[in-house]
This record gives C-alpha cells, sequence and structure tokens, in this order.
C-alpha cells in the first residue's frame, strides 16, 4: 500500500490523501473509472481522484505482453483518436506508451492488471494477450472498436471474456446514474448497480445443456465476471461479503 498522504504534479495546488470511496469514481489522471483505493483531494468540495496506479507512476514500465520499454505519458503523445491496447477504452490521459512508428497505449491501471485470479472456491481467470476462442459476452474475439484487447480465460477454457467487455459493461451502467456519488447511496446500492451490469441473457455454452446444467454454468460465468470486475475496478472490502453471498446462493 502507498503513502498515505501525497504531493501530485497533476493537482500540485492540494495535498491527496488515499481514501477507499465506496462508490465508482472517475480518475483525474487516466480518465478512467475506479473502484477501491484511491487518491483523493484533501478538500471535500474539490472532486480529484487520482488511481494508486496513475498517482505512482514511474517514468518507464514493461509488460511481458509488450515487446517493447513503454514511457509514461500525461498525454499521448501521438494521434488524437488512441485506444488502450489491453482494455479497448479510450485513451484520454495518463498512459504508456511504446516507441514504435504505430505505438502501442496502456492504461497505468491496465499495465498493474493481476494475471491470475483466484476465487473462493479455487476457480482459477488467467489474463491472456489474446483469446482462445469467442468471448461469452461479444461473441467475437475483438473487441466492438477493432481491437484484440486483452482477456480472462479461465483454467478450464470454458470462460473467456474481454477485459473491454466487463469494463464496458459497468461505463454503461455507470452513464445511466447507477453508481451516483451522493449522500443517499450506500454499499447496497452500488452491489445491486454491480450485480446488474451483469448481463442475464443466455450463454452460448448454456444451449443444448439441461436447466440444471445451465444454472451452474451461469452462476460460474457470473462469478468469473465478478472477478474481473474486482482486478478491473478495485477490489472494495464492505461489498465483498455481500457479493459472495448472493454469487454462491444463486
Amino acid at each position: 500500500m502507498g503513502l498515505t498522504k501525497i504531493k501530485h504534479s497533476s493537482h500540485s495546488e492540494h495535498f491527496l490523501l488515499l481514501k477507499y470511496p465506496q462508490e465508482l469514481y472517475q480518475c483525474n489522471g487516466c480518465r478512467v473509472l475506479g473502484l477501491g483505493p484511491c487518491y483523493e483531494c484533501e478538500h471535500e468540495d474539490c472532486s480529484f481522484y487520482l488511481h494508486e496506479e496513475c498517482a505512482n507512476a514511474t517514468p518507464s514500465a514493461c509488460h511481458s505482453f509488450s515487446k517493447c520499454s513503454l514511457r509514461f505519458h500525461s498525454r499521448a503523445p501521438q494521434g488524437d483518436e488512441r485506444s488502450c491496447d489491453a482494455c479497448g477504452q479510450d485513451v484520454l490521459g495518463f498512459v504508456y506508451q511504446c516507441n514504435k512508428i504505430d505505438p502501442h497505449d496502456y492504461h497505468p491501471s491496465c499495465l498493474k492488471l493481476q494475471r491470475t485470479l483466484t476465487a473462493d472456491d479455487g476457480t482459477r481467470l488467467h489474463l491472456r494477450e489474446k483469446l482462445p476462442s469467442k468471448c461469452l459476452n461479444c461473441g467475437s474475439r475483438e473487441t466492438s472498436n477493432g481491437i484484440k484487447g486483452w482477456s480472462y480465460v479461465s483454467s478450464c477454457g470454458q470462460y473467456c471474456y474481454h477485459v473491454a467487455c466487463v469494463k464496458d459493461m459497468i461505463l454503461k451502467k455507470w452513464k445511466k446514474g447507477y453508481f451516483l456519488q451522493d449522500g443517499n447511496v450506500n454499499e447496497t446500492d452500488n452491489y445491486l448497480a454491480l450485480q446488474s451490469a451483469i448481463p442475464s441473457g443466455e450463454l452460448e455454452l448454456s444451449s443444448g445443456k439441461s436447466s440444471s446444467k445451465a444454472r451452474n454454468i451461469w452462476r460460474k460465468a457470473k462469478k468469473a465476471i465478478m472477478l474481473i470486475i474486482y482486478a478491473l475496478f478495485g477490489d472494495p472490502t464492505t461489498l465483498i461479503s455481500l457479493l459472495v453471498q448472493q454469487l454462491l446462493s444463486d
């Protein structure tokens, strides 16, 4: 865990405090949503947030999926419209970019994604540069904007999800006001919003299965999505028990 109080060049007029907000926020560095520990301005009337990864960004970085060194930039130096090669979302602020003619871009938080996610029942998801099969959400190996993007794949290979697809599930709900930041929103409200973000439609892999097997497959698929949500947006401890209880009881 980082320092509890810092100064940052992107918001030099005030100190930033390490906090644990219980609602979604938009990072003022990379402009990507977050849910979990972040640095927040010490002044309550100043809505400024930074992911830990953005606040502690280093001048250079590397990743096993990238074959070149990555340099940190407060804005992408090449191109007005660029997308993160990990999650497929727009690059609007802090970014790591390589020096190729057609460079790769990565949000700081995406570079820190866990390589392996493990559920309480032993289910494991592994971060992959390419999908071995179609994403269970979009039914394609590429994201909607044509970027292959990173994915999480279960050890058995049955559950595959684009990082981009899971981010988009939450982003759509956020835009509709499901994660409002006001005094009337509590942990249960945001838990229900997270649950509602998960699509309840029929999965391709459940076709032809008995109803009990289909329910079991869907329950495991939903748990896989929740693990990815935790990896992407943070792991808010006050929501964990609610989420686990609901997922295991459905």
